[in-house]
């Protein structure tokens, strides 16, 4: 009979399980494998128990021993059915994610540790239930024996047998699903570490399997999308490298090469792009051109806008003589393109005529350049005014005009050098770089810069850098 009655949930276990388990969602399917291994031994306990009661007078008491014990075998099986329906839902999902199907994250966190509370609290029921059970047949049964020492002796080692028999049964159905349960901790770790291995050897193509909806799905979700973020993050820095050495490429090589000055210049970037840039314009009738301008901001939109600036600035100084007329060229054309988005460039335009021994300049909303002589205290400045560029529309800039600054060297620069933060959120200053400039002037304007940018660098003693650093320095004779 007691075959018989598990024979009939036997039989329909199969088509249950297409109909019931493999229908369902992915991680919805070890829950229904236990509930369906479950659902048929609790089965079988009842029909087991009304069949032996209808059939032979089993006493009901013994028929619901039949059915916690059913419940009980239920419950392992049902474990035990949706550990290896996890195994092999993870290595499927392995499989699929290898031949590049794409893994979805958990639609909603089934924590382990609520799973744990709910598995111990079952288990502690069917235990007292079982125990229960046996306590109360055995103390039933002790109690009809007779006094016999004999009698009581063996009674006694009976009960011991049965319940040593149980504790038995119980650890090695416990140390089985133990095994299960570590095998397939062990294959999930094993594919997540293996996974990030990848990923740390510089594979981002690689996708973590998310075969569980607890915390190893959430895992294996949050890996995924850090890896695609990694994927698009490098992606993006190599467009940047591609933007930084294409910007590098537009700045000068070298400065020119004219009788009787000195030309250096430098420009640092706080990131891959940055919106400073510096250019020598060679006119021709012994007229140079030098160019320093900022671009609010740093990054890839104002080295964008610097591109632009800088083709205009080149465009227009082909086509005016007068420097006041090539920055307001320059000034239509920017505002056509930033007027209205709180973009802006300033801008120092230089003109050195070496034939008539004169500077033009116009100064579009920059610092003034600091002029400084190797024989004298304190220092000049190549003024003027005017907004910056972008701001306002049609203005129309006047070109500033300086004899030559005899044995005396201009610096032109950009704000990020005495805008420099260094301890106390000190900045760097003007006054500092003036004194640099006149202690140094004697000596090349090469090795002036490198001094500049030293002691900019200690200054700022590992802070962040906030802003470009540009600098042309030029000498006189």
């Amino acid at each position: 009979m007691l075959a018989a009655s598990f024979a009939v949930p036997l039989a329909l276990r199969g088509f249950f399980t297409r109909w019931y388990v493999l229908v369902g969602p992915v991680h919805d399917q070890p829950s229904r494998q236990f509930q369906l291994e479950m659902g048929a031994c609790l089965l079988a306990g009842v029909l087991a128990g009304l069949g032996m009661e209808a059939r032979i007078g089993f006493l009901w008491v013994s028929g619901w021993k039949l059915v916690i014990g059913s419940l009980a075998g239920g419950f392992y099986l049902g474990l035990e059915g949706a550990l290896l329906r996890l195994r092999s839902l993870v290595l499927r999902a392995r499989e699929a994610v290898e031949a590049g199907e794409s893994a979805a994250r958990p639609r909603q966190l089934r924590s382990l540790s609520r799973r744990f509370l709910l598995m111990a609290a079952a288990v502690a029921c069917l235990l007292m239930g079982i125990f229960g059970l046996i306590w109360a047949g055995d103390v039933a049964w002790l109690s009809s024996l007779e006094r016999d020492p004999a009698v009581l002796a063996r009674a006694r080692e009976s009960v011991v047998l049965e319940i040593a028999f149980v504790m038995a049964v119980l650890l090695v159905s416990v140390s089985r699903l133990i095994v299960l349960y570590a095998g397939n901790l062990k294959l999930l770790f094993g594919t997540i570490t293996q996974g990030l291995a990848r990923v740390r050897q510089g594979d981002l193509s690689v996708r973590l399997p998310v075969a569980t909806s607890d915390e190893f799905g959430l895992i294996a979700g949050e890996a995924n999308a850090m890896i695609l973020g990694l994927s698009h993050r490098l992606a993006l820095l190599d467009a940047l490298k591609v933007a930084e050495d294409v910007q590098r490429n537009l700045l000068p090589a070298a400065p020119p090469l004219i009788a009787g000055l000195e030309i250096a210049a430098s420009s640092d970037y706080c990131d891959e792009t940055g919106g400073d840039y510096y250019d020598f314009i060679e006119l021709g009738r012994g007229k140079t051109v030098v160019v320093v301008a900022d671009v609010a901001g740093h990054g890839v939109g104002p080295a964008l806008l610097m591109a632009s600036a800088r083709a205009t600035v080149r465009m227009a100084a082909a086509m005016y003589a007068d420097p006041g007329a090539v920055v307001s060229a320059v000034n239509s054309r920017v505002a056509e393109d930033v007027y209205g988005t709180g973009r802006f460039l300033t801008l120092f335009y230089l003109e050195i005529d070496t034939a008539a021994k004169r500077l033009r300049w116009v100064r579009a909303g920059h610092d003034p350049a600091m002029v400084v002589h190797a024989d004298q205290e304190g220092f000049s400045e190549l003024g003027g005014g005017g907004p910056p560029l972008g701001v306002v529309e049609g203005f129309r800039y006047v070109a500033q005009a300086g004899p030559w600054p005899v044995d005396g060297i201009v610096f032109i620069g950009t704000d990020g050098i005495w805008e420099t933060t260094g301890n106390a959120e000190r900045m760097f200053g003007k006054r500092r770089l003036l004194d640099l400039l006149q202690k140094n002037v004697g000596k090349p304007v090469t090795q002036i810069l490198a001094i500049v940018a030293h002691d900019l660098e200690a200054f700022g003693q590992g802070h962040p850098r906030e802003d470009d650093i540009t600098m042309v320095a030029i000498r006189f004779p």
